[in-house]
């Protein structure tokens, strides 16, 4: 008897663990990058992506400084459902493709700023789901 109990607390997990993987977790999807920016930014602007890429499936946003030297930059986007700025800044890069997924959803504008004192070329993608 006390043989068969320990044989069910054995198994009991493993029946579970198996069960949970055999559920089937669906694909992730792929995720499409749109690059914008791509221009001279000057100090303390910010540059939108264009209005039509506004949207609620946006996933991330990257900004960054590709040239020489350290500049800081932020990936901006504005999230229109809650009325504030989504906001990381960073020296040379910020972002990934992934950073706004909690606000899946939500209407996004994304957007990059530059936050050095000088004009520089700052890149800037979103992706979408």
């Amino acid at each position: 008897m006390k043989q068969r109990s320990i044989f069910r607390r054995a198994l009991l997990p493993l029946a579970l663990v198996i069960g949970a993987f055999s559920v089937g977790v669906p694909g992730a999807q792929a995720l499409t990058e749109h690059h914008y920016a791509g221009s001279l930014v000057e100090p303390g602007v910010t540059w939108f992506s264009p209005e039509s890429s506004i949207g609620t499936s946006i996933t991330g946003n990257i900004a960054a400084y590709e040239g020489a030297g350290t500049v800081n930059v932020c990936q901006r986007t504005f999230d229109f459902s809650s009325n504030v700025y989504r906001e990381g800044c960073g020296n040379n890069g910020v972002g990934n493709a992934l950073n706004l997924t909690p606000y899946l959803g939500h209407q996004l504008w994304p957007a990059v700023k530059n936050n050095s004192p000088f004009a520089h070329t700052i890149q800037g993608w979103y992706y979408t789901s």
